[in-house]
């Protein structure tokens, strides 16, 4: 890697969806095949309350959430909602495609989906990674 781009995310549409039709095909099974009104409505909770946790991860809410990166040699810069910077000396892309990359920075991981990016293409960042 040896150029230098700075990538901003924004909420994508593609990983909400997802998670929308998951998670509607797993409450809709939940009380088709469920035997128990109990079961189904803790499960029913449940599901409720990890859609509402993945939301404010794909919506970008937790102070936590990473709002851009500066990708530079093979370091990554990133800032996060409460605009303080992290610099990940050693980053690898564990998995790269035309819709989805995975960068791992240590314990933790970006994925970039194709529409997240919101002023360079997912193929900016897919050559900067071969480069």
């Amino acid at each position: 890697m040896i150029n230098q781009a700075r990538f901003e995310l924004k909420a994508s549409k593609i990983y909400f969806g997802i998670s929308v039709f998951t998670h509607g095909c797993t409450f809709v099974s939940v009380w088709f095949f469920s035997f128990n009104l109990y079961l189904s409505l803790a499960l029913s909770l449940i599901l409720i309350a990890h859609f509402h946790y993945l939301n404010s991860h794909i919506f970008l809410k937790k102070s936590d959430a990473i709002q851009d990166f500066l990708l530079a040699g093979s370091t990554l810069t990133t800032t996060d909602k409460s605009n303080t910077q992290k610099q990940y000396p050693y980053v690898y892309c564990s998995y790269q495609s035309r819709f989805l990359v995975i960068i791992n920075l240590g314990k933790r991981s970006v994925v970039v989906f194709k529409d997240s990016l919101a002023d360079h293409s997912l193929s900016t960042l897919n050559r900067l990674f071969n480069a």
